[in-house]
C-alpha cells in the first residue's frame, strides 16, 4: 500500500504543484483593503483572473489531448492500456498583464508608468503597487509570478474495440484524497470510429482514417487553511472532436488529426477571509474558456505489446503529448 501511494504521488505531483503551490497564496494576497466596498471585490475578481488566465487555458487545453496513437480503431475486442500526459506549455506574451486595462474602481496605479504585472508564468518579481482610490493609502504590492513555464496532465487510457471499425475510449485518475494537500479526481468518455470502411471505394485507400470525440472532466478542491475551511476549488472540462488519418509500417506508425477543442476551466476561492476585521466568504468565482481548431502530429513505436507515442499539438498553447501502453490488436 505505501509503494503504491508513491506511485500515485508521483503522478499527481504535477497537478499539485501547479496548482497547490502557483496559485494558492499568491491569489489570496489580493485580498486587501475594504473587504465590504463591492467595487473591491470586482477588483479582486479582475487581478485574480488576469493572473491565472494562463494556468486555467493552459490545464483546459491539456485536457484534450492524449486521446489516440493512431487513426485505426482496435479490432473486436482487442484493447490497450496506456500512461500519457500532456504537457502544455503557455505562450510568453501571457507572462504579464496590463493593469491599465482591467479598469479597476477600487484600487489605482501608485505609478501609472509602472503598470505590468506578472501573470503565473511570470517572472518571479513582485508586481506593481496600487493604492486606494479613496484615501490615497498604498496598502497592495501585487504578487510575483510564479515562473510556471508549463502544466502538465498525466492519465490512464483504455481502448476497447467493437464492432463496425469502432472503438470506446476511457479516460482516468484515481480520485485521491491527501490531507492537508486536498482532493482530486478525473475521468473522461470518447469514441474513434474508421467511417471509410462504409465508403465504397474508400475503404482501398492505404491510409487509416477515422472520427473521434472526446470528453473530459476534471475535480479538485485544494486546502489553503484547513482551520478555517479555506479551499481553492479547481474544475475543468473539455471537449475535442477530430479527423484522423495514420500510416502504419512495421513497427512505426505516423499519425495526425485536425479538429475543434473547447475547454472551460472554473476557479473558486472558497471560505471565510478576513482583513481589518472585516470578513468576506466565497470571494472568488471565476471561469477561463478556450476554444478553437488545433492539429497535431504524432510518431508511435510498437515493439511486441509495448507501445510508445509522441505527438505536437500546434496552437497559442502548444502541447507535447507522451505515453506508453500495452497493445492487444
Amino acid at each position: 500500500m505505501r509503494k503504491l501511494s508513491r506511485m500515485i504521488l508521483l503522478l499527481i505531483f504535477p497537478i499539485m504543484f501547479s496548482v497547490n503551490l502557483y496559485s494558492q497564496e499568491n491569489v489570496a494576497e489580493f485580498l486587501k483593503g475594504d473587504l465590504s466596498n463591492t467595487d473591491n471585490l470586482s477588483d479582486f475578481t479582475a487581478l485574480s483572473k488576469a493572473y491565472l488566465e494562463p494556468f486555467g487555458k493552459s490545464f483546459g487545453t491539456s485536457l484534450n489531448n492524449g486521446w489516440y496513437n493512431s487513426a485505426k480503431p482496435h479490432k473486436l475486442f482487442g484493447f490497450d492500456i496506456t500512461f500519457t500526459t500532456a504537457i502544455t506549455i503557455p505562450p510568453s506574451s501571457s507572462k504579464e498583464f496590463d493593469v491599465s486595462k482591467l479598469n479597476l474602481k477600487y484600487w489605482e496605479l501608485d505609478d501609472p508608468n509602472d503598470k505590468l504585472s506578472p501573470t503565473v508564468s511570470g517572472a518571479k518579481d513582485s508586481g506593481p503597487l496600487l493604492r486606494d482610490q479613496a484615501t490615497g493609502l498604498i496598502p497592495l504590492t501585487l504578487p510575483q509570478g510564479a515562473n510556471m513555464r508549463f502544466v502538465t496532465t498525466p492519465v490512464i487510457h483504455i481502448g476497447i474495440g467493437l464492432p463496425f471499425h469502432t472503438e470506446v475510449m476511457g479516460r482516468f485518475f484515481p480520485k485521491v484524497d491527501i490531507k492537508g494537500i486536498g482532493r482530486f479526481s478525473m475521468w473522461g468518455v470518447g469514441i474513434k470510429n474508421e467511417f471509410k470502411e462504409f465508403i465504397p471505394g474508400f475503404k482501398l485507400v492505404p491510409i487509416d482514417v477515422s472520427i473521434l470525440l472526446g470528453y473530459t472532466k476534471f475535480k479538485s478542491s485544494f486546502d489553503i487553511n484547513e482551520n478555517q475551511n479555506q479551499t481553492l476549488d479547481f474544475n475543468a472540462s473539455g471537449f475535442t472532436s477530430k479527423l484522423l488519418i495514420s500510416k502504419s509500417i512495421p513497427v512505426l506508425t505516423v499519425y495526425a488529426g485536425v479538429g475543434y477543442n473547447k475547454a472551460t476551466t472554473d476557479v473558486a476561492l472558497k471560505g471565510t477571509y478576513t482583513e481589518n476585521a472585516i470578513s468576506v466568504t466565497d470571494p472568488l468565482s471565476i471561469d477561463f474558456t478556450s476554444s478553437g481548431f488545433s492539429a497535431n502530429l504524432g510518431l508511435r513505436i510498437k515493439l511486441a505489446l509495448i507501445a510508445f507515442h509522441f505527438d505536437y499539438a500546434l496552437g497559442k498553447y502548444s502541447v507535447f503529448n507522451a505515453g506508453v501502453g500495452i497493445n492487444f490488436r
